[in-house]
């Protein structure tokens, strides 16, 4: 269990915080999807899970005892779309990472022959954004560390490889619920935010440095739905519900849609049909947007 204890960060020369008072718990998920605008926070988290920096205040507890820079550092491993490690070779790379006590090198040799990766002396600089991300990705998934951050890793991937990919994430995550391998926990960000609702078992949402929502890719789904009928009917819904978040509204001749906020309201479906509305929940993509457009509001 990791539990985040009011994590904030301003870096050197900002006023503003990339973090503010972030308390969180990883409990049971193997795979945590973090999603967020740009600039939300997000890659500052995972260098902090990652003990790449240190957070300005808080902390950070592994199994209720706290953890130090050098226990996150040795315990996960971070791998993205940037070219930080352009400059070094594919080999020399792989040779770096089998020095991890939990390095899988018949778990790399699957992944170098399933996505082709080439093997040289040459900087991983001549490499496609895609080829060095798939390889990034490859040797965080062989590393069998404990915590594997994967922040954007799979933008510059093609759909199959992508695809591929959350299909390793998803085969390593089974393997240890079933206790075939040492469980592990994945947290996985990205802009691509439709394709992680199959992958992820819950869900970070952060803007503008704040937490926004930390719950199951189900509950998250579910907390937000778009209700139907006729306008009169919504206005005696809304009316005997002062309270109800309403995230959008549109007319529809005499018919309007509202969308809503179910999270903490005791709402039913008998209710949904006293007063002769449909109800059907948003995506996980929709509903990321309206609560990104809620919290703007």
């Amino acid at each position: 269990m990791i539990t985040l204890n009011f994590i904030s960060h301003t870096y050197p020369g900002e006023n503003k915080a990339a973090l503010r008072d972030i308390s969180l718990t990883l409990g049971d998920a193997t795979v945590t999807a973090l999603v967020g605008p740009n600039g939300s926070g997000k890659t500052t988290l995972m260098q902090i899970l990652g003990g790449l920096m240190v957070p300005t205040s808080g902390s950070i507890s592994i199994d209720g005892g706290q953890a130090s820079t050098d226990d996150l550092l040795t315990g996960s491993i971070i791998a993205s779309s940037a070219r930080d490690l352009d400059d070094a070779n594919s080999k020399t790379l792989v040779a770096y990472a089998r020095l991890r006590p939990t390095w899988d090198e018949q778990l790399f040799e699957h992944y170098v022959g399933r996505f082709g990766l080439a093997m040289s002396r040459k900087s991983v600089r001549k490499l496609s954004g895609g080829q060095a991300a798939i390889f990034s990705a490859s040797i965080a998934l062989a590393s069998g560390a404990p915590i594997t951050l994967l922040d954007e890793i799979q933008a510059p991937l093609d759909v199959p490889t992508r695809y591929a990919l959350y299909e390793e994430i998803l085969a390593l995550a089974g393997e240890g619920m079933e206790g075939k391998r040492p469980q592990r926990r994945f947290l996985v960000s990205s802009h691509m935010v439709s394709e992680l609702e199959k992958v992820a078992e819950d869900v970070i949402v952060l803007k503008k440095g704040e937490l926004l929502a930390h719950e199951s890719i189900d509950d998250f789904t579910c907390r937000v739905s778009a209700l139907t009928g006729h306008a009169s009917d919504v206005e005696r819904f809304l009316g005997e519900r002062p309270t109800l978040a309403v995230i959008a509204s549109r007319e529809l001749g005499s018919t309007r849609e509202i969308v809503v906020d179910l999270r903490g309201a005791s709402i039913t479906e008998a209710d949904f049909a006293t007063h002769s509305l449909s109800a059907a929940p948003c995506s996980f993509q929709d509903a990321f947007a309206y609560l990104i457009q809620e919290n703007d509001q």
